[in-house]
């Protein structure tokens, strides 16, 4: 599934020159800004707090909720879960054995990984039909 499109604008920014708009601020200014939430002047001004304290809220969770994406993202995807598989690359020489592989007294017909050389790396990564192989971030299962 695709990342949908940016429903938020920027609060400001620090466009310069002829990129600058009505919402630019120079550094000397976010300086200022971050000084004073970093004092904890948004919450110790009662009369500013009681003003801002329902955004304040809605941003607070906005922070916690990103905070989890970041940690999904990092536990599930960014330890080596895969993504969708691209396609197959070029086939190599088949040699003696022909297109289908070599049959072997096992009855192996030369499509079926083996345990000797499946690492599960082009393995889908979703369960499929029952009895097929697949990559569940890292460890081969059977559907």
């Amino acid at each position: 599934m695709a990342l949908g499109d940016r429903k938020s604008s920027d609060i400001f920014n620090k466009n310069t020159g002829g990129s600058k708009d009505a919402k630019s601020i120079d550094t000397s200014k976010e300086t200022e800004i971050k000084s004073k939430f970093d004092r904890g002047e948004h919450i110790e001004d009662a009369g500013m707090f009681e003003n801002l304290a329902p955004a304040l809220y809605a941003i607070q969770q906005l922070t916690e909720d990103i905070e989890e994406l970041r940690r999904y993202i990092t536990a599930e995807v960014g330890d080596g879960a895969q993504g969708p598989q691209g396609p197959a690359g070029p086939k190599g020489d088949t040699g003696d054995t022909g297109a289908a592989g070599a049959r072997g007294a096992d009855g192996a017909d030369g499509t079926t990984p083996t345990i000797t050389d499946l690492d599960g790396s082009r393995l889908p990564t979703r369960s499929g039909s029952r009895g097929t192989l697949w990559n569940d971030r890292g460890t081969v299962r059977v559907s």
